[in-house]
């Protein structure tokens, strides 16, 4: 029997990862390749970490220099003679700014927008269209009820509206997350619906968080759970309808208020002690993002994408830190902000755990498919 002879490995020449394709003519990982096409497109220019041009250019590295990359793109010869496109929005934004320096914008003066800019205009966009959507679910539910607030019409959430209004921001988040995080288009369906179905509950559980604060201060009593509904957590039994849970139900509201407890043990001490403003929320939707469970089976190519994204948000936080808060130490706000992203992880943890007593013990969400094959 003859043996066919081995096949010789081949790596990207960029950053060493095996290969078994070519990108752009060349031996380089899909990765590296979109990288090279997303920069070239954007036009941007990028400052070396080290300041040295030297960085070692290799998948291990945690956060890999993108100046060095790029270089490395261009040492091997790397082309990409497509179409480019202008950047409408920037050249927008500088066409229609004031000449003088003192009134410019963070943007303006920069030329062009940056990720937590895009994150905050994408995300406040959505919540807009999930508010109409809300509205109009509130104004067709006959047993709807207002909770007293100063300022803004706030509606006790049941069972059924909670799953309506979970739907709808599902469907809009979704449209998120394509928009503030346009890099992922250039991964297959498949990778991008298997990255936000581990997206989808920790963005819910922060934002639930931050919108809570804003809205009633702090935690109280009202936990919201959308745009425009909250959860009586001194009354859990008027969340769950009394058709839901069947014979287990006071066993199922046990839970629900045990799950609550023990998440708010774990949020609200790291978030009372953060204070984050609304730029740091902006990156943490997008440092949930990144952090992924080893378990999930994400392909390299796709989590040297996602740690491109962490890299241009760590970049951001630190001239939103200089820039506009005017701090030369900064170190205490990015480790709380890091340690809350780690909290929202093991809530997501906890929240899984909690699913799954709900749907196998208690049959609920039976009749949810979305929500059933979003958590399942």
């Amino acid at each position: 029997m003859t043996e066919k002879p081995l096949q010789p490995r081949r790596k990207c020449l960029i950053c060493s990862v095996p290969v078994v394709a070519a990108h752009f003519g060349m031996d380089c990982c899909r990765a590296c390749a979109s990288f090279f096409k997303r920069t070239k497109l954007s036009g941007k220019k990028f400052a070396c970490r080290a300041g040295d041009r030297k960085c070692l250019v290799v998948k291990e590295e945690k956060f890999m220099c993108r100046r060095c990359r790029f270089d490395r793109c261009i040492e091997v010869g790397m082309i990409y003679d497509g179409p480019l496109r202008v950047n409408k929005k920037g050249a927008e934004l500088m066409e229609n700014s004031p000449s003088s320096s003192d009134t410019a914008s963070p943007s303006t003066s920069r030329g062009y927008e940056s990720i937590l800019e895009r994150i905050g205009r994408e995300y406040n966009a959505s919540v807009d269209r999930r508010r109409v959507q809300e509205e109009r679910i509130l104004g067709e539910c006959e047993d709807r009820k207002l909770v007293p607030h100063p300022t803004q019409k706030i509606y006790l959430a049941n069972y059924r509206t909670s799953v309506q209004t979970y739907n709808v921001c599902v469907a809009e988040t979704l449209i998120f997350f394509r928009e503030a995080f346009p890099s992922l288009l250039e991964l297959s369906k498949q990778e991008r619906d298997l990255l936000f179905k581990g997206y989808i509950a920790k963005f819910s559980m922060i934002e639930s968080h931050y919108r809570t604060r804003k809205v009633w201060g702090e935690v109280k009593r009202y936990c919201m759970g959308s745009v425009l509904i909250c959860v009586d957590l001194e009354c859990t039994e008027r969340w769950l309808g009394e058709e839901e849970g069947g014979e287990n139900r006071l066993e199922l509201l046990e839970s629900i208020r045990s799950y609550s407890n023990d998440q708010f043990a774990l949020v609200l001490p790291m978030l009372n002690k953060a204070q984050i403003t609304s730029k740091e929320f902006y990156a943490l939707l997008a440092l949930v993002l990144c952090e992924i469970d080893s378990a999930s089976h994400i392909p390299d190519y796709v989590l040297l994408t996602v740690d491109e994204i962490r890299a241009e948000v760590f970049e951001d936080l630190q001239r939103y830190y200089k820039e506009e808060m005017g701090l030369s130490d900064f170190s205490t706000r990015l480790g709380n902000l890091m340690t809350l992203n780690h909290t929202i992880r093991e809530c997501n943890s906890l929240f899984q755990e909690f699913f799954r007593m709900n749907t196998t013990i208690f049959d609920l969400y039976q009749s949810e498919d979305l929500i059933k094959e979003l958590f399942s």
